[in-house]
């Protein structure tokens, strides 16, 4: 008897092909949803400038979906593609990785030149999301994996990792381990120019109590963006004295007096010791628009 025909037609190849491309979307789908459970799960280890979490993030989530969907036909276009043109043009279905790793430098090398980017930090930024699904798809095929077996492989391992970052952020809730401290700087520290919203705020803390504010948000505008310059006075609060009658939150805090502005913003401390913030938070709970933190950062 003669070994079986392997068939290697054209109809082969289209569905290998095809299964290289449904196992990327499924691969970069699956991705997306990791990623964004990455980022609720680790949120207490970032500032979330005294607005906490969002509840519109949730309200959100069907939508954001849409997006990651059509961010996967994006991923299609600009990866699995030509990727599989690569590869039905000069190699076989296991050199796929290497293909979308050609792919990826190609993007890396236009997107470090056209916007001066570092090139090592948007390698990663492009190879992760670009070039991984299509090396588990490749990974998937040769394994002789169905569309049915890479959903069910995809779906498990989203699920799994989705219930890690679950009980990740269950574990840092409790422990506290990583979250994020506000910087503690001395009052000479914050003496010098802070500037913030592209340039459109500024202000000048001068080391025997003088400031000079331009554009500076107001306590209570009239309009969501009023703002006011002029000069005055600032005192600073370090954390333990910033309690007063009301509880004021764990920061220390800028305190500014503007000739001709009424009472200012309180300006807490944010961003890290070596590239420290001050914040304050536009709006309140009975406003149509949404708090939102405004911050500017040392000159």
């Amino acid at each position: 008897m003669g070994m079986p025909e392997v068939h290697t037609g054209p109809a082969a190849q289209a569905g290998s092909r095809s299964r290289l491309s449904t196992g990327s979307e499924l691969a970069f789908v699956g991705q997306s949803i990791v990623a964004g459970g990455v980022f609720l799960a680790t949120s207490g280890m970032r500032d979330d400038h005294g607005l906490g979490t969002d509840p519109g993030v949730f309200a959100a989530i069907p939508v954001m979906f849409l997006v990651v969907l059509l961010a996967g036909y994006l991923h299609r276009v600009l990866f699995t593609l030509p990727v599989m043109a690569l590869t039905r043009a000069l190699g076989s279905p296991w050199w796929a990785p290497l293909w979308a790793a050609a792919v990826a430098a190609a993007y890396t090398g236009w997107a470090a030149s056209a916007w001066d980017l570092p090139y090592g930090w948007t390698a990663l930024w492009i190879a992760g999301p670009g070039a991984l699904p299509v090396v588990a798809a490749s990974y998937a095929h040769h394994r002789s994996l169905g569309w049915s077996g890479m959903a069910a492989r995809v779906g498990a391992a989203t699920g799994i990792a989705l219930l890690v970052c679950a009980f990740g952020a269950f574990l840092q809730e409790r422990t506290g381990l990583g979250a994020y401290e506000p910087p503690r700087l001395s009052r000479e520290q914050y003496a010098g120019d802070w500037i913030g919203g592209g340039g459109a705020y500024h202000l000048r803390l001068g080391e025997n109590g003088e400031a000079v504010a331009g554009n500076m948000p107001l306590v209570a505008p009239k309009e969501l963006w009023d703002t006011c310059s002029g000069t005055g006075t600032w005192k600073f609060e370090p954390e333990h004295e910033s309690g007063g009658l009301f509880h004021r939150g764990p920061r220390d805090r800028v305190t500014l007096s503007i000739e001709g502005c009424g009472p200012m913003r309180d300006w807490e401390a944010a961003g890290t010791a070596e590239r420290p913030e001050l914040f304050s938070v536009l709006g309140d709970t009975q406003d149509l628009h949404p708090r939102h933190a405004v911050t500017v950062h040392r000159v």
